[in-house]
């Protein structure tokens, strides 16, 4: 979220991690809302990239019981902050990689979604993170970014967004609009 002096794109300290789990964020940023959206099933396996402290992750590994859900952030102690959390929930389908969004620690076609929430705007190289999300997923694979118009300092307005993920090789799926927020489905092509 913050930006650095000279305006290179960098992620949310992991010291200002708890914050991002006020009760108060559901009103405007639902889990549940957001993560129903998805085409998910019981054995989907889903990329979560910069889960933070894994306020969406919880929602997440429970609508896909016989699947995986893996979360990568580049750092490790937001992973370890979302580990300590969803361990007490005694959610045990979810994997914890320490990577950087433009070198995803997966294989080809991995993933049958890709899910990321006010992230991509904090990483370095938007098309090469675009481009290792395209690599991750299976062929007609979702990618789902929501951006936040507000409280967001690397907000990514939708018409760049759909720029940069078209040029990556999606294609737009669905766009949910909020008040405060939008959110754009892209399928990887089949």
């Amino acid at each position: 979220m913050p930006k650095n002096a000279d305006s290179t794109p960098s992620p949310m300290p992991y010291t200002r991690a708890e914050h991002l789990l006020h009760p108060l964020r559901r009103l405007f940023q639902s889990p549940k809302r957001l993560v129903g959206r998805l085409p998910l099933k019981a054995d989907s396996q889903v990329l979560e990239l910069g889960p933070g402290p894994g306020y969406f992750s919880a929602e997440l590994a429970r609508s896909i019981p016989r699947g995986k859900l893996v979360l990568v952030d580049i750092q490790q102690e937001m992973l370890d902050m979302a580990k300590k959390r969803l361990s007490e929930m005694k959610l045990s389908n979810i994997e914890y990689r320490q990577a950087d969004g433009i070198s995803l620690p997966a294989d080809d076609s991995t993933f049958d979604c890709a899910f990321l929430v006010s992230v991509l705007g904090e990483i370095s190289d938007r098309d090469a993170c675009l481009q290792e999300i395209h690599r991750t997923l299976r062929p007609g694979g979702i990618l789902s970014i929501t951006e936040n118009k507000y409280f967001d300092p690397d907000y990514i307005p939708s018409p760049d967004l759909e720029r940069a993920a078209h040029k990556a090789g999606f294609n737009t799926h669905r766009t949910y609009k909020g008040l405060m927020q939008f959110t754009m489905h892209f399928r990887k092509s089949v």
